[in-house]
């Protein structure tokens, strides 16, 4: 048996990266696996900083029977042609699926994020164009028979409510990096990424210049690190469309992890902080975020304590992501939420 694993080649994100640590996975416990570049990325170069994991490329997918195909969910149709081998769908930034981006736009987005786009009149031609396509495509069909993988419990409850499909969950981790659980010298500041909340930071800043705002932006790897080991706090006010690495990264680096209480921060299975730190976003999620802030401030040392256990979980995740691949591409067994840690 060969797992083959689509991936956007040379691209340098989350979702990339859980690509190749799903075939390093296979391949550390024995199983035959390797990536595969979507269709138009073949010519660029490998993304350097993912050199470190076994995750070797074939040119093409053996469609063959005890075979497994693999895709991320922006290209589910991909599948299509297979007659053999096992597809799924790994729904890892599930709510940018092309398949639920406009259950986003219509349920997710506040009014600060909407744009003419994710509007009526636009948001419901874009609902009717959907419709055809799904039908006319094949993929509506394609989405009742192909196997479901979840990056977190949040996409498993989606991908249950709007196609009926038990999905598994198997998620990712966070590369060891840089850790501290220490508060001294750092910075009462807040770091975030501008890529997960601008309009709303933006609106945050003009209301109060006087919190220091540090955005995670145009900054190497080692940059960021020394951003989030020395800054108080780190706030993502994002949509939250998966399990985010960025708050785990900002844990283990002593960072006090503030949250936008919605998409996959909304539970506690994928962000299991303690409610206080999960900032609701009505009726104003900019005078929520501040008085949270104000809160860790007061007594930032309860603050940090109390995420204890949030940080203590990290450094296990790549243990459970194994767990999680060995039980559905090695043992066949599948359903699981992510609610409780695999045997």
């Amino acid at each position: 048996m060969t797992t083959y694993v689509y991936y956007p080649r040379g691209l340098a994100t989350g979702g990339p990266e859980a690509l190749h640590q799903l075939v390093d996975s296979l391949r550390r416990q024995g199983q035959d696996a390797y990536l595969v570049p979507i269709p138009g990325t073949a010519t660029a170069d490998r993304a350097a900083r993912y050199s470190h994991y076994d995750a070797p490329e074939a040119g093409a997918v053996d469609d063959a029977a005890g075979n497994i195909v693999v895709v991320p969910e922006t290209q589910a149709m991909l599948l299509k042609p297979l007659r053999r081998a096992q597809g799924y769908v790994w729904w890892l930034s599930i709510d940018y699926a092309p398949r639920f981006v406009i259950e986003r736009d219509t349920t997710s987005l506040l009014p600060i994020e909407r744009t003419r786009n994710t509007r009526f009149p636009l948001l419901q031609v874009r609902r009717v164009k959907r419709y055809f396509r799904g039908a006319i495509s094949g993929e509506d069909a394609l989405l009742q028979r192909v196997g479901h993988l979840a990056q977190s419990h949040y996409a498993w409850s989606h991908v249950f409510a709007h196609l009926g499909r038990v999905g598994s969950v198997v998620s990712d981790y966070t590369p060891a990096g840089v850790t501290s659980d220490s508060l001294s010298g750092r910075v009462a500041r807040i770091a975030y990424n501008p890529a997960k909340s601008r309009p709303i930071m933006a609106e945050f800043a003009r209301r109060w210049p006087g919190i220091e705002l540090l955005p995670l932006q145009n900054m190497t790897g080692a940059e960021v690190a020394e951003a989030l080991e020395s800054s108080l706090v780190y706030l993502d006010l994002g949509a939250h469309p998966g399990k985010d690495r960025m708050p785990r990264e900002a844990a283990l680096a002593g960072s006090i992890v503030l949250v936008a209480n919605r998409g996959a921060a909304a539970n506690g299975v994928d962000v299991p902080l303690p409610q206080a730190h999960k900032i609701d976003v009505l009726p104003d999620i900019v005078a929520n975020a501040k008085r949270a802030y104000d809160a860790v401030l007061a007594d930032p040392a309860a603050a940090h304590a109390a995420q204890a256990d949030y940080r203590a979980r990290i450094p296990r995740e790549r243990d459970t992501f194994d767990a999680e691949v060995r039980s559905v591409f090695i043992e066949a067994s599948h359903g699981s939420d992510g609610a409780a840690p695999s045997a």
